[in-house]
């Protein structure tokens, strides 16, 4: 407790509260859950009645404190509710939601924050009666606010579209949103989302296209920006009703499908947009190694376009990836060679042509071994083209 009032000391050194969060978040990570063995929480107690203060005011207090130490917070929070959420901390979830009406962006993307973060539990976890029974519980109360602060988050956005600070601030929002909207969806698809698909997909399809010159840093090569972000978080749930084959969007698709192919082919080969880049050829290796979405893909001019446009960019290597190598070689060509890659360009370009070939195999070979013979010419006539040859032997 003393630990929590230094904390949200304002008149403390900035450094000595952080210190003091950092450290508070330990000792919780080391002792709240109550179940492990005395040594392992380092015999440490926490009383019932310190545990009921704290949760009662942890998450105001995290909406109080600057940003550095407002992250720390908000782990802790999400360290209390693994264990806690929701039948010993059936607060937690109105009081955040609470927060979602505060004119202060920074509290706003606080709370959702600590949502994202405790509601990823729910991915990439086996189904059972319990997950499902917290799903709903969650489900219950925030499916209504999360789309509606989905929507006013847009306007906003729209009324601020040169005001830059403010700006980046309402793109982190939409992005939270949607990472929490893809874990509530992950297992399966609440009837509320399903009645609501056609605004849902409008809100996604309007920031696939979204375009804004003041949040584009031009000096910035390595970093993704606050655009990148939220694409690549959108993507991620066009990914998911795909690999899942969800009937509801099924009307969506091959508009969707047009917007990421456009967006893919529209980024750079700079490192800041590594992470839409690979998301978005993850979503077309799903479409095109599925033979229902077949005719979406089946003329050969679709697959030279998918070969010349995507494929061959995104695996020729690039500056960065010769000074990756340079810095360290040894862990470079471990990666290509144990292919251990998963999210970068060119594995996923490797993915892609996989998934081409499962489906158009004859087409895609005398594609592919046009450009091969026109890469291995070009070294040939002067090796100091290596990069081509090292694209061909990729293809291959």
């Amino acid at each position: 407790m003393q630990l929590l009032q230094l904390v949200g000391n304002a008149a403390a050194k900035i450094a000595v509260r952080q210190a003091a969060a950092v450290f508070y978040k330990n000792t919780v990570k080391t002792a709240w859950d109550e179940s492990k063995e005395p040594e392992d929480r380092k015999n440490i107690v926490i009383s019932q009645e310190d545990r009921t203060t704290i949760k009662t005011n942890l998450v105001e207090l995290m909406c109080t404190v600057p940003p550095q130490i407002q992250a720390q917070i908000s782990e802790a929070i999400s360290i209390i509710a693994e264990v806690d959420y929701p039948d010993k901390w059936n607060g937690l979830l109105p009081n955040l939601i609470g927060k979602f009406e505060s004119s202060d962006a920074n509290v706003v993307n606080g709370v959702l924050m600590t949502a994202d973060s405790i509601f990823r539990r729910f991915r990439h976890v086996q189904r059972s009666d319990e997950l499902y029974r917290v799903i709903i519980y969650t489900l219950k109360q925030i499916q209504e606010p999360l789309l509606k602060l989905l929507l006013q988050t847009g306007n906003q956005a729209d009324a601020l579209v040169n005001d830059a600070v403010q700006l980046k601030l309402k793109m982190e929002t939409l992005r939270l949103v949607t990472s929490i909207l893809y874990s509530l969806v992950f297992q399966d698809l609440p009837e509320y989302y399903e009645d609501n698909m056609t605004t849902l997909m409008e809100v996604l399809k309007k920031y696939l296209m979204y375009t804004n010159p003041v949040l584009v840093d031009d000096t910035e090569d390595d970093e993704p920006g606050p655009i990148d972000k939220l694409q690549s978080a959108i993507i991620d749930i066009l990914k998911l009703f795909v690999e899942r084959d969800e009937e509801p969007f099924q009307p969506f698709l091959p508009e969707f499908t047009r917007l990421v192919w456009g967006l893919l082919i529209s980024k750079t080969t700079l490192p800041k947009h590594d992470q839409v880049v690979v998301t978005s050829i993850k979503f077309l290796s799903i479409m095109v190694g599925r033979k229902i979405y077949g005719d979406l893909f089946k003329e050969t001019s679709t697959l030279q376009q998918i070969v010349a446009n995507i494929v061959i960019p995104n695996m020729t290597i690039r500056d960065s990836d010769e000074e990756n190598f340079e810095d360290n070689p040894q862990e470079y060509i471990m990666t290509e060679l144990e292919g251990s890659d998963n999210e970068s360009r060119r594995r996923g370009s490797r993915d892609l042509l996989n998934a081409m070939c499962r489906q158009f195999e004859a087409q895609t070979t005398s594609i592919c071994s046009e450009h091969m013979n026109k890469m291995l010419n070009e070294f040939a006539a002067d090796n100091s083209k290596w990069v081509a040859k090292d694209t061909a032997v990729s293809i291959v």
